[in-house]
C-alpha cells in the first residue's frame, strides 16, 4: 500500500477507536462507529499481507475481495442510517427497515455474482482483473451502485442539514462530510464509467495506469474529508468544554463569596459532571444570591455605588458591573454582620436563566465582568468604607 493510504487507514482506525466509548454508551452513535469500523476493516483487508494469506488459507480465490465488499455494504447502510438519524430523525424507523432490506439484497447479489464469476486465480486488484468480463463487471457495478446511492443520499442530507446548524463547528463539519460524500459519489461515477467502457471495449479518456492513480486519489480524498468532517464538531465540543472549565474556575471566587454569605441558595441536587450544566448551575446560584443580598442594601448606598462607578469608568456596561460589584461587597459585609434586610430595597434588573430570552453567552460574559469588578481594589475599598461607617 502507498504511504498515504497507510496514513489514511491509521486515521480511520483512530476515529473508530475514538468513537467506540460513545457507541457503547449510546445507541445513536453505534451506526457511525459501525461505518468507520467497517471502512477501516475493509481497507485493512486490502493490504497484501492480510489479503493474500486469507485467500490461500481458505482456498477460495479472491475471498478477501468478497469479504471487503460485504463489509462495505454493512458500512454504507450504517453510515446512511447515521446521517438519517441526524438530519431526519423522524424517518429513522422506516429508513432502518429499508436499509436492512437493501443491504441484504445487495449482499446477496454480490455473493451470487462472485460465485458465478470465473476466478481462476488470486489477483491484487479484482476490479482491474475481472471488469472486462460480464459477471465481474456486474459484481463491480452492484458494489459501486450501493456506494453511489449511499453517498448521494448522504450528500443531500448533510448539505441540507448544514444550512440549519447553528453551531459553526457543527456547520463546518457537516459541510466537510457533505464534500467527502460528494467526492465519494464522484469516485463511483469515475469507476463505473471506466468499467463500462472496458466492457464495451472502448478506450477510456486516460490510460489504465493513470486511471488507477486518479481513482486512489479520489478515494483517499473522500475518506480524508469524511474523517476530518467527523472530527470537527467533536473538536468544537472539546473547545467549548475546556472554555466552560476555565469559566468555572474564573467565576469560583465570586460564587464562593456570595454563597458564603447566602449558603441557602446552593442547590441540594448532586453536582453534575458536565461543565456546561455546572456552569449554568453556578450562574443560577450567583443570581439567586444577588437577589437575596440586594435586600440588605439601602437605596442611598446603591446610589453611592453608582456614583463611585461613574467616577471610575466611562462605558455603560463596565460602570453597571462595577456598581453592582460595589454594593454586592457591601451587602455581603452587612449580611455577615447580622444586619436586617431593608424594607424598601429593589434589586436591579438583570438577566435570569429562567427567562425565555436568556442568552447564555451574554450572561456568562456579564458575570465574568462582575467577578472581575467584585475582586477589584475599588470594590474592596468601598466595602471597607461601608464597614467603617457602621462601626
Amino acid at each position: 500500500m502507498h504511504p498515504i493510504q497507510n496514513v489514511v487507514l491509521a486515521a480511520i482506525w483512530a476515529v473508530a477507536a475514538w468513537r467506540l466509548p460513545s457507541a457503547i454508551r449510546g445507541a445513536k452513535q453505534r451506526p457511525l462507529w459501525i461505518a468507520f469500523a467497517s471502512l477501516a476493516a475493509a481497507n485493512t483487508l486490502a493490504h497484501p499481507d492480510i489479503e493474500r494469506p486469507l485467500n490461500e488459507v481458505t482456498g477460495i480465490h479472491n475471498l478477501a475481495t468478497l469479504t471487503r465488499s460485504l463489509i462495505g455494504i454493512l458500512g454504507f447502510s450504517a453510515f446512511v442510517q447515521f446521517v438519517v438519524s441526524v438530519a431526519r430523525p423522524g424517518a429513522i424507523r422506516s429508513t432502518h427497515r429499508l436499509l436492512a432490506v437493501c443491504g441484504f439484497v445487495g449482499a446477496f447479489a454480490l455473493v451470487c455474482l462472485f460465485a458465478v464469476a470465473p476466478c481462476p486465480r488470486n489477483v491484487d486488484d479484482f476490479f482491474e482483473a475481472y471488469t472486462g468480463w460480464p459477471f465481474g463487471t456486474a459484481y463491480c457495478c452492484v458494489f459501486l451502485g450501493c456506494l453511489g446511492v449511499s453517498t448521494v443520499i448522504a450528500t443531500c442530507l448533510f448539505t441540507g442539514y448544514s444550512h440549519h446548524a447553528g453551531d459553526p463547528w457543527l456547520r463546518t463539519g457537516l459541510r466537510l462530510l457533505g464534500a467527502g460524500t460528494a467526492v465519494g459519489a464522484l469516485y463511483t461515477i469515475f469507476c463505473a464509467a471506466r468499467i463500462l467502457t472496458r466492457l464495451a471495449h472502448q478506450p477510456f479518456v486516460i490510460n489504465d495506469h493513470t486511471a488507477v492513480i486518479v481513482a486512489h486519489i479520489i478515494q483517499d480524498t473522500a475518506i480524508a474529508l469524511i474523517v476530518v468532517g467527523n472530527s470537527v464538531p467533536a473538536c468544537g465540543v472539546l473547545r467549548r468544554t475546556l472554555g466552560d472549565r476555565r469559566t468555572l474556575r474564573r467565576l469560583h471566587p465570586l460564587w464562593s463569596a456570595l454563597t458564603d454569605a447566602v449558603p441557602d441558595v446552593i442547590l441540594k441536587a448532586p453536582v453534575p459532571r458536565c461543565p456546561r450544566i455546572r456552569l449554568l448551575r453556578q450562574i443560577i446560584e450567583i443570581h439567586d444570591a444577588t437577589l437575596v443580598l440586594a435586600c440588605y442594601i439601602p437605596p442611598q448606598l446603591r446610589e453611592r455605588a453608582h456614583s463611585r462607578a461613574a467616577q471610575v469608568l466611562q462605558d455603560e456596561e463596565g460602570r453597571t458591573a462595577l456598581a453592582q460589584a460595589l454594593w454586592l461587597r457591601a451587602a455581603c459585609e452587612a449580611k455577615r454582620a447580622g444586619i436586617q434586610p431593608c424594607a424598601h430595597s429593589v434589586e436591579e434588573p438583570t438577566a435570569h436563566p429562567e427567562h425565555l430570552d436568556f442568552d447564555f453567552d451574554f450572561e456568562v460574559a456579564r458575570i465574568q465582568q462582575l467577578c472581575d469588578a467584585y475582586n477589584s481594589p475599588i470594590a474592596k475599598a468601598f466595602a471597607r468604607e461601608y464597614r467603617l461607617e457602621r462601626t
